[in-house]
């Protein structure tokens, strides 16, 4: 079991980023994926702040039937996310997201998938990159 978070869905909505291949090959492969809650949010405020630019309404309607279409679950939020989250930007400096995304994958016991490799420092965490689970499959 995975999680992933706002960066494997951002690469996977737009052709145009880096790592769309390589998202879309991935979440092929992997079985019984689970998106962090606060990815949604996240990805809210990506679009309210105009650094990502789509209609939100149609974004969203396509987002849903995306993550039914690769069977990725939205685990439900937990107050103890927050309190994991709080000790990691303590502790490792991550960003208010980061720290929920990795408190996510600590909480639940899973692996966190994600491109950005700043999660590597997080002893707590099991983190794989992308590349490697496709170098691996």
């Amino acid at each position: 079991m995975v999680v992933i978070e706002t960066d494997m869905i951002v690469a996977l909505a737009s052709e145009s980023d880096k790592h769309h291949h390589e998202a879309r090959t991935l979440l092929r492969k992997l079985s019984n994926i689970k998106l962090s809650p606060y990815s949604l949010i996240e990805l809210d405020l990506l679009l309210a702040s105009g650094n990502i630019v789509v209609k939100a309404k149609p974004f969203y309607e396509a987002l849903k039937s995306v993550l039914a279409y690769y069977n990725i679950s939205v685990l439900k939020p937990d107050p103890l996310h927050f309190a994991v989250a709080w000790n990691f930007r303590k502790k490792y400096g991550l960003t208010f997201f980061d720290s929920l995304h990795a408190a996510v994958a600590v909480r639940e016991n899973d692996m966190l998938v994600s491109f950005d490799r700043k999660y590597s420092i997080v002893k707590e965490l099991k983190y794989v990159h992308p590349l490697s689970l496709l170098e691996s499959a």
